[in-house]
């Protein structure tokens, strides 16, 4: 479905409450949106956010899902009852993306008050804010270990954090322009970001080092991950196409078409043999890696859908958006 301009001015109108409630101290309670028949492959809806949900991300045991928003909250939510367990407060403004440790032990959200805080995933307890940034932070990974968090923000540089101390270790620089996203391999051993130019950058996690740089001809790339096997790095951004880049040397693989606007976030199965993508065309859609072909397109959301992730057990997908909801979806392969 081709954006008609409609939802356009919709999240205009959500990010002028969003301004507003900094002015009057209080965000509208209602939201008018248009109605739309919802996939049968929906299985919950997830309220409670006052304003657009900008990330979402499972814990490793699949029984809580993590999530962020532009109405400045951190939340966790108990998966199979649809409630929130813990609303975390404390940045200044909205946020921007969230993460969850494999150990479970912590979460992490970074945001346009250019902070990084990481949170106690037991109580909802922050432990640290990480100040060094100089603008807003668009992403945070947790490593495979969880020892380090890394952050990239507009301010053109990656930060790694250690969880425990909540210190700098260390801040890679290279990027010449805004960074919008990273992401660590699943063995480790690299990091990979990309953002506002026609690149992404590899580089070594435990000496930061930049390792190699790839062209990808995509001037504002919003999301970027390696495949679960680590061969493959998958990335989309403004122009709508999802690029699937061979990790050893850049080289493109294929080309994944079929969304009618930017390609907000990504994510792999657990078992790598699907790739979930969510657009600003209101949109989720499932992949085929192994030969590229779209599989089938949800339909649920009203606003832009700005976070994905599929669950550990490969057999649920959750996605945010503009229209303050999360929703749960059955994978299914089917058109």
């Amino acid at each position: 479905m081709v954006n008609n301009g409609f939802s356009t001015i919709n999240s205009t109108r959500i990010c002028l409450m969003g301004f507003l409630s900094k002015i009057f101290g209080k965000k509208e309670e209602v939201l008018e949106l248009p109605k739309v028949r919802e996939d049968a492959n929906l299985q919950k809806t997830l309220e409670g956010h006052l304003d657009r949900v900008l990330g979402v991300k499972f814990s490793a045991d699949g029984k809580t899902l993590l999530s962020g928003g532009f109405d400045e909250l951190v939340m966790l939510w108990d998966v199979e009852t649809a409630k929130p367990i813990f609303t975390m407060k404390g940045h200044e403004t909205w946020v921007e993306c969230i993460d969850y440790s494999r150990d479970g032990r912590h979460l992490a959200s970074g945001s346009t008050d250019s902070t990084v805080r990481i949170w106690d995933a037991s109580n909802g307890q922050c432990l640290h804010v990480c100040k060094g940034h100089d603008t807003a932070v668009r992403m945070v990974a947790f490593s495979p270990d969880g020892k380090t968090l890394a952050s990239c923000s507009r301010d053109t540089t990656i930060r790694l954090w250690d969880v425990e101390s909540g210190a700098c270790r260390s801040v890679l620089n290279g990027h010449k322009s805004y960074i919008e996203c990273l992401a660590y391999s699943h063995d480790g051993q690299k990091l990979v970001s990309c953002g506002e130019e026609p690149v992404i950058k590899l580089w070594d996690a435990a000496s930061g080092k930049n390792i190699a740089n790839y062209e990808t001809g995509d001037t504002l790339s919003h999301t970027v991950l390696f495949s679960p096997d680590d061969r493959t790095i998958a990335l989309a951004g403004r122009n709508s196409k999802i690029r699937i880049l061979d990790a050893s040397d850049g080289s493109l693989i294929r080309v994944l078409e079929g969304h009618h606007d930017a390609v907000r976030g990504l994510a792999y199965s657990p078992d790598g043999h699907y790739l979930a993508s969510v657009s600003n065309d209101e949109s989720l859609r499932l992949w085929n890696t192994a030969d590229g072909r779209h599989l089938h397109t949800y339909r649920g959301h009203v606003l832009e859908v700005q976070s994905v992730d599929i669950s550990p057990d490969g057999k649920t997908i959750a996605t945010g958006s503009d229209d303050r909801k999360i929703k749960l979806w059955a994978l299914t392969d089917t058109l």
